[in-house]
């Protein structure tokens, strides 16, 4: 009973460390940061070339739109450039970004020689370009027409070496699934990062739409080329990864507001299983891992930093004390509470997206169930597969069945 109301009192503690640096601190130091707002951003006298790099995986048809979005971006022709890398997709994928190459020629298509996941596709594409900025941008995803200028504007004007977009919902109203997540996304690019930003030590920029210093991402390539955890390779996880070698290198990393871009969130339960395990385990390695380099970090963002990682741990703990004492209702209703604020909340502001990112914020409630079962299930079965070696994305049972039967005595 003594260890029950000891996880229950230590959750407790992390709970309102993490509560107050996400929501008070966290909005009070963006209100207060200059630099968050569009007008402090200024346009270089000349602006540097930009090169596009976006991994790609099974994606199929949609890669299209991704292109199309590319080709309207407000940015000077002459200093972008779009390269698209394949890593030995096993649908039509491929095929589509040959239509890609004939329709805009300024774009380019290579294949990786064999399937060896997001983050060695992007460093070796990085170390073949000559470009003074990087742009990476996951291959479901649609960017804003000024999302590129913001950024640019936004990663020298505050002198950073890194700066990530906002990521919205690209299918928010297909079912209860992505209307949920739509308005998580939302909640997630308002609040979650406004603590971290305030310091430029952002922990994890996504994939989706973040543009670095080419200088920054050399710098770091070391670090990119082997990574493993307990004798095994990791392949998920990869933005968080990258992020926080830079923050470790000593980088500044920044989130810009008036960037955005807009992807596709899993819309079947199989999916969105895939992709919250994939998340845990990236969550778990990243705070194991990051152990020997707590120094590098600043000392708010470390405290935070910390505090989000023991509550990962044992969230899963507080609620088996609750089941044990038959109070899973508790934690339930203040769930129920808090996701009713944040639904109203997204209500006021959704009229800012565009309609393709819009529900309606009831479809948030859900969470209130949702997020307890997640970290009660996914959490433990995410520790227990950390040595995962799998995208856990749209084919990669595919690809690994296809490489089993490839190897010696394959499919035998």
């Amino acid at each position: 009973m003594l260890a029950l109301v000891a996880i229950e009192w230590l959750f407790a503690i992390l709970v309102l460390v993490v509560f107050t640096n996400r929501y008070v601190f966290g909005s009070a130091l963006r209100l207060a940061d200059r630099r968050t707002t569009p007008a402090h951003d200024q346009d270089p006298r000349v602006w540097p070339s930009v090169a596009i790099i976006v991994p790609v995986f099974n994606e199929g048809p949609s890669i299209v739109r991704t292109a199309e979005s590319f080709a309207s971006l407000d940015y000077p022709r002459d200093r972008l450039s779009v390269c698209f890398v394949d890593d030995r997709s096993t649908d039509d994928t491929f095929r589509h970004l040959m239509a890609v190459e004939a329709k805009f020629p300024w774009m380019r298509v290579e294949q990786n020689p064999v399937n060896m996941g997001k983050r060695l596709g992007i460093k070796n594409a990085v170390l073949r370009d000559r470009s003074d900025l990087i742009l990476s941008v996951d291959s479901d995803v649609v960017v804003e027409k000024q999302a590129l200028r913001n950024l640019v504007r936004h990663l020298i004007t505050s002198g950073s070496d890194a700066v990530g977009g906002c990521v919205f919902v690209s299918n928010a109203d297909v079912n209860w699934l992505t209307r949920m997540q739509a308005v998580k996304y939302w909640i997630g690019y308002q609040f979650l990062k406004n603590l971290e930003n305030a310091f430029s030590h952002v922990m994890c920029l996504s994939g989706c739409l973040t543009l670095y210093r080419r200088a920054a991402l050399v710098a770091v390539d070391g670090d990119l080329e082997k990574r493993t955890f307990l004798g095994d390779e990791v392949k998920y996880g990869e933005d968080r990864f990258l992020t926080r070698k830079l923050v470790e290198h000593g980088f500044r990393t920044r989130l810009c507001f008036t960037a955005r871009c807009y992807t596709k969130a899993p819309a079947t339960l199989n999916h969105y299983l895939s992709q919250q395990l994939r998340w845990r385990r990236s969550n778990t390695v990243d705070f194991l891992t990051a152990i020997p380099h707590l120094n590098q970090f600043h000392p708010m963002v470390l405290v935070h930093y910390m505090a989000i990682a023991l509550l990962l741990f044992f969230y899963p703990l507080f609620l088996v004390s609750q089941i044990m004492r038959l109070g899973f209702v508790v934690p339930m209703l203040e769930h129920a509470l808090l996701v009713s604020v944040f639904a109203m909340a997204y209500e006021l502001n959704k009229h800012r997206l565009p309609k393709m990112a819009q529900t309606s914020g009831v479809w948030f409630l859900a969470m209130a169930f949702v997020f307890p079962v997640m970290y009660i299930t996914m959490t433990p079965l995410a520790i227990a597969t950390l040595g995962t070696t799998s995208w856990e994305t749209r084919g990669h049972n595919k690809v690994a069945a296809a490489q089993k039967a490839a190897a010696p005595g394959g499919g035998t």
